[in-house]
């Protein structure tokens, strides 16, 4: 008898150890991503950028295209199935002039681009050098049929000095393109709010109408709404001048609605009620019904820590409870507006970053729920009711390593899956179930990986 149990009893230890040599075995599979129902795999991925060159001004997914635009070219990549990423169509821009904006949506499947040449210094800062002399600034812009590439139509963009302008003087939706033109520096009533808004129609470029703009203010940012073209406009007392008033209390951001048929203004209100906004403040349009805007006042760059809050208006321009970027909860790092829900990754620091998923009412400005997430949130993105979280090994990593679904209704964790090779870590879209991630010069453009 004692032999017997001695054997059992070998046995039941053998077993054991093999059981947790198998569950270790298991766990290190599915961590790589070799186990099926836990993986995300490699799909296809874009010829490679050559090395060295400037990053892209855009990167969207539209429908079975993924396009990409770079100071040199716009590029759009077959994305339907057999497609594989294959180049469909590409736009040069002419001679020796370089793409210097777009619009950040496309709308029913118009993409708006603008080029030109940069005069002066700051000719050359893209790679590519001006033309000798005053160059015509970033004054043309170009629609284009995301399917096949062809160009809708193109209009003239009035331009004051020559230069590049930065982020937000295109905008398309609602059948509208928005473009913001320059005046000159006798037209310009207040600094730093130099440009009118004037609306075409998206697919044939023909004229729609200007925006009735007040006297002692200019276009910051647009965006369309279902009822409205929202923006934040730059007001201040006329003729003011010098550089404390850049800043100061002579010129600050409002937020402000036209007619989206006639173009006429509806309203305009202080961001907030309390103080102003000044111009230097990054405000940023996060969404368009309801209108959000994300106010940074302050920001330790060194520790990431911004003051502010997200800022929201009815369609009357009252305000909404606002959602402060740090509070309880961390500080909020990205964020996304889903009907009246904003769901937001936020962190806290204790020995590296730790992140949240946290769903927002915006009528109220309450939390809904609040998940935490055991590795470093990268991006989040919403799909009908899925929150997607892309996730990183370590705050120090530069790549993806893990997608998480959430219930948008409830915040409960669906399906966890880990890359079998490390993604970039940079833009990403869900097509077709797949995850389409945008890459770095000198890598894939985009690249798909889907579930296995």
């Amino acid at each position: 008898m004692s032999g017997r149990a001695g054997l059992v009893r070998t046995l039941a230890g053998v077993g054991l150890v093999l059981g947790v040599i198998g569950s270790i075995t298991a766990w290190f599979l599915s961590f790589e991503g070799y186990l099926p129902g836990d993986s995300m795999v490699r799909a296809w991925a874009t010829p490679k950028d050559r090395p060295g060159d400037d990053e892209a001004n855009g990167s969207w997914v539209v429908g079975d295209v993924a396009v990409r635009s770079r100071f040199d070219a716009v590029t759009g990549f077959g994305i339907a199935e057999g497609e594989d990423g294959k180049k469909r169509w590409e736009f040069v821009p002419p001679g020796r002039s370089q793409i210097c904006g777009s619009a950040p949506r496309a709308d029913e499947g118009v993409l708006l681009v603008a080029y030109g040449t940069e005069s002066g210094a700051a000719a050359g800062v893209s790679g590519t050098p001006a033309p000798p002399g005053r160059g015509k600034g970033c004054g043309t812009v170009l629609a284009f049929d995301v399917k096949d590439g062809r160009e809708l139509w193109s209009a003239p963009r009035a331009v004051s000095d020559g230069r590049f302008p930065g982020d937000g003087f295109l905008e398309a939706g609602g059948g509208l393109a928005l473009i913001h033109d320059e005046r000159t520096d006798q037209e310009a009533r207040a600094p730093g709010a130099n440009r009118s808004l004037r609306a075409l129609d998206l697919r044939t470029g023909k004229a729609r109408w200007t925006a009735a703009v007040p006297g002692t203010c200019g276009v910051w940012d647009t965006v369309v709404g279902k009822e409205q073209v929202h923006a934040v406009l730059a007001c201040g007392e006329e003729n003011a001048d010098g550089p404390d008033s850049l800043g100061g209390g002579d010129v600050e951001l409002t937020a402000a609605a036209f007619d989206r048929t006639t173009g006429a203004l509806r309203w305009n209100v202080p961001i907030d009620a309390r103080r102003p906004v000044p111009t230097d403040a990054g405000v940023v349009i996060e969404s368009a019904d309801p209108l959000v805007l994300r106010v940074a006042r302050s920001s330790n760059g060194n520790s990431g820590e911004e003051t502010g809050a997200f800022v929201a208006f009815d369609q009357n321009g009252r305000p909404r409870p606002g959602v402060e970027l740090s509070g309880d909860y961390g500080q909020i790092d990205a964020a996304e507006v889903v009907g009246e829900r904003m769901y937001a990754l936020a962190w806290t620091y204790h020995k590296g970053r730790h992140y949240r998923l946290i769903a927002f009412d915006l009528k109220t400005g309450e939390e809904v729920w609040n998940e935490e997430l055991d590795e470093p949130a990268a991006g989040l993105t919403v799909r009908g009711d899925r929150i997607n979280v892309l996730c990183e090994w370590s705050t120090q990593s530069s790549a993806i390593t893990e997608l998480l679904v959430y219930d948008a209704g409830n915040g409960e964790e669906l399906d966890e899956r880990h890359f079998r090779e490390e993604a970039p870590s940079g833009h990403f879209f869900e097509h077709d179930g797949r995850i389409i991630v945008t890459g770095a010069a000198g890598g894939h453009a985009f690249t798909a990986f889907e579930r296995w």
